[in-house]
């Protein structure tokens, strides 16, 4: 158990794990080279790198402005899925960009990689998001029960 002054932490943990677990697996699915290995060695920088970006981006705060410029009533069901889409268009730009480059490195070709990958991932990564947030959400508050 953790203290609800911890919710956001705990909660960017949980997030940051599961989403880079299924990007992940998604990225390496699709370039035809899922193993249990490259699975592995692919999680440990996309959640390094997801957990730090969810830590120091106001994903909330921005994903709340982006939805409040089309809707101003926060418990609209459209206001959720606005909301998803600037916090995942964020963090899958930015997470897939860190991760490719980690593993090309300099090399010329990535602008054009990160390019023609990045639509599909997009769509899926908003999926995932949208599906497993309000997991999370329920999972980070039951670990987030004791008071002070």
């Amino acid at each position: 158990m953790f203290k609800k002054s911890d919710f956001g932490i705990v909660f960017n943990t949980l997030f940051s794990l599961a989403f880079s677990a299924a990007l992940t697996l998604f990225v390496q699915f699709m370039n035809g080279s899922l193993t249990f290995d490259t699975f592995c060695m692919g999680l440990v920088p996309a959640f390094s790198i997801n957990f730090v970006l969810g830590s120091y981006i106001p994903l909330v705060k921005m994903g709340n402005g982006f939805a409040g410029l089309f809707l101003k009533d926060e418990n609209h069901p459209l206001f959720y899925f606005l909301r998803m889409l600037a916090i995942v268009v964020v963090m899958t730009v930015a997470m897939s960009f860190l991760c490719m480059f980690y593993e090309m490195g300099f090399d010329p070709a990535l602008p054009i990689a990160f390019v023609s990958s990045l639509p599909l991932t997009l769509v899926f990564a908003y999926v995932v998001a949208c599906i497993i947030f309000p997991f999370l959400l329920k999972g980070a508050t039951a670990l987030c029960k004791k008071e002070g």
